[in-house]
């Protein structure tokens, strides 16, 4: 976490440590996975090298100030100086909710005319030195009843069917016979230097 000079929280990140030989096939399917991995399969032989960025928070009206990038640095800092050899993240793309429709695979390709991301949080990653390895396409997997999704969408889901829902970088699918609603994540697997 970044504190003010109040002792108020800025910002703060968080990650796990997980095993990946440095390949795209020996990626976790994303943030999930991470997760999972970062609690499994430790025996003494097999030790961490990795650290999985999960998430970095910037309070409301602080955005835009930096300290995202500060607190990835900071994780940064801390992978190094317990040993990983590598950091990476399942990085949510921040604009991808405009373009819920658009394929994460083609998002992962728009630029700007300077070669940066079009996403500025995919921006802010690539400001130090990350690069993108590929979409996450299972990254993460939110399921709930019908009712819950209504209630968190603020939407009536009348049918089964797939649906556009505020925020969501993907589809939401409304199963109605079965009062399921299940939503699969992609997100983008970048890798810091």
């Amino acid at each position: 976490m970044l504190l003010d000079d109040e002792d108020q929280i800025l910002t703060g990140g968080w990650g796990v440590p997980v095993r990946w030989d440095g390949t795209a096939g020996d990626l976790p399917e994303g943030y999930d996975d991470a997760m999972v991995r970062a609690v499994s399969g430790h025996e003494a032989s097999v030790q961490p090298d990795t650290l999985c960025i999960m998430a970095v928070a910037v309070r409301p009206g602080h955005q835009g100030s930096g300290l995202a990038g500060k607190a990835l640095g900071a994780l940064r800092e801390r992978a190094a100086s317990g040993g990983l050899e590598r950091v990476i993240a399942p990085v949510r793309p921040t604009l991808k909710s405009r373009y819920p429709l658009t394929p994460m695979e083609n998002f992962a390709r728009w630029t700007r005319p300077d070669g940066m991301h079009l996403d500025p949080w995919v921006r802010a990653h690539q400001r130090l030195g990350a690069t993108i390895l590929g979409p996450a396409l299972r990254s993460m997997t939110i399921t709930g009843t019908v009712a819950e999704w209504e209630a968190w969408t603020q939407m009536t889901f009348p049918e089964t069917a797939e649906y556009v829902v505020p925020d969501a970088l993907g589809l939401v699918q409304i199963d109605r016979e079965h009062d399921c609603g299940t939503y699969v994540e992609a997100n983008l697997w970048m890798r810091h230097a």
